[in-house]
């Protein structure tokens, strides 16, 4: 199989000649250490590092202050904070043919070898990041409106750029959405379903509706809202945080409803450990989680500018070695 064939069986939970590894993204400073050089595509890195996917970006703007250190952007203080800063919302066109001219590159130069993921966000997200938690808060109680019409804002788009994703020829759609810390939920399990879901829903069901496998990602302790969550109907689950949440039960208890994919331990398997850590880590998320297919091994969020080189090839090295199904058909 090709990585394409291969992370597609593996969305459909079906059982592809190997353990398929995607990442949502590789921090730009990581790439260049990896490659030894500037002039590469993604492709390129792709390959070198065994990855079966390559991102194509159509990420909305988040309306607050943004740092960029060494080629990685901080958000900073929001910006949206009342009614009055709604006009501020200003978003590319989603006509402009322009917006997907990259993508289109992309899947031209890739002729149906990697899957191309269409990388966006439901609305929740950068939502939550152009209000600020605590505005997000104290919008909630005193004008729960605003808090709706910035959603629908972003629902609005994403649907609006969707509707193009079948043209660009993406295979894929991988949408991030933090809603939750590792102890739990950004907010009450009402909330998500009160103010939330309404919006989120619009979402799923457009890219359902354009026939698009789907794989939805929140960092954090999702069990609370989990049962909600899965109601939107994607078809995997990332990243599966470790500490906050337990692949294996998971596998369990919705392993024949959901793909699911992650969760090599960001918070100090691939920052503090060792390679030999990182290759026994591997080894038992393949042999546990994969049983059966179903899974797609990733990092526990993404392959950041902190983690150890030489634990990132072990990963790339413990995949190659662990990965195999013996006997596999599709």
């Amino acid at each position: 199989m090709n990585p394409r064939e291969r992370v597609l069986a593996a969305l459909r939970r079906q059982i592809p000649d190997r353990v398929p590894w995607i990442e949502g993204g590789v921090d730009l400073p990581m790439q260049r250490r990896l490659m030894g050089r500037d002039d590469y595509l993604p492709e390129d890195l792709a390959e070198t590092l065994g990855l079966d996917n390559l991102i194509a970006e159509f990420l909305p703007p988040i309306f607050a202050e943004v740092e960029i250190h060494d080629d990685v952007p901080f958000i900073g203080a929001p910006l949206l904070r009342s009614r009055a800063d709604l006009d501020a919302m200003r978003f590319p066109d989603p006509e402009d043919p322009a917006l997907y001219r990259a993508a289109e590159d992309l899947v031209r130069r890739n002729d149906g070898r990697y899957a191309v993921a269409a990388k966006m966000r439901l609305g929740a997200s950068p939502m939550l990041l152009s209000l600020g938690l605590e505005g997000f808060s104290y919008a909630l109680a005193d004008d729960p409106g605003f808090v709706g019409s910035v959603l629908g804002r972003y629902a609005d788009w994403s649907i609006a750029v969707i509707r193009h994703l079948r043209e660009v020829g993406v295979d894929y759609v991988w949408t991030f959405d933090d809603m939750a810390y590792k102890a739990g939920p950004m907010f009450s399990p009402r909330t998500l379903r009160t103010v939330f879901m309404p919006h989120l829903r619009r979402v799923a069901d457009a890219i359902k509706g354009e026939g698009f496998p789907w794989i939805f990602h929140s960092d954090g302790n999702l069990m609370p809202i989990l049962d909600d969550l899965l109601s939107l109907g994607m078809d995997g689950l990332h990243p599966i945080e470790p500490g906050a949440m337990d692949i294996e039960a998971l596998k369990r208890e919705i392993g024949d409803r959901v793909c699911l994919i992650g969760n090599i331990d960001l918070h100090y398997t691939l920052t503090l450990g060792t390679p030999a850590e990182v290759e026994d880590e591997v080894r038992r998320r393949i042999e546990i989680v994969g049983a059966g297919g179903g899974y797609m091994i990733s990092s526990a969020n993404s392959i950041t500018f902190y983690c150890k080189i030489e634990n990132v090839w072990a990963m790339a090295e413990a995949i190659r070695k662990y990965g195999v199904y013996q006997g596999a058909t599709v």
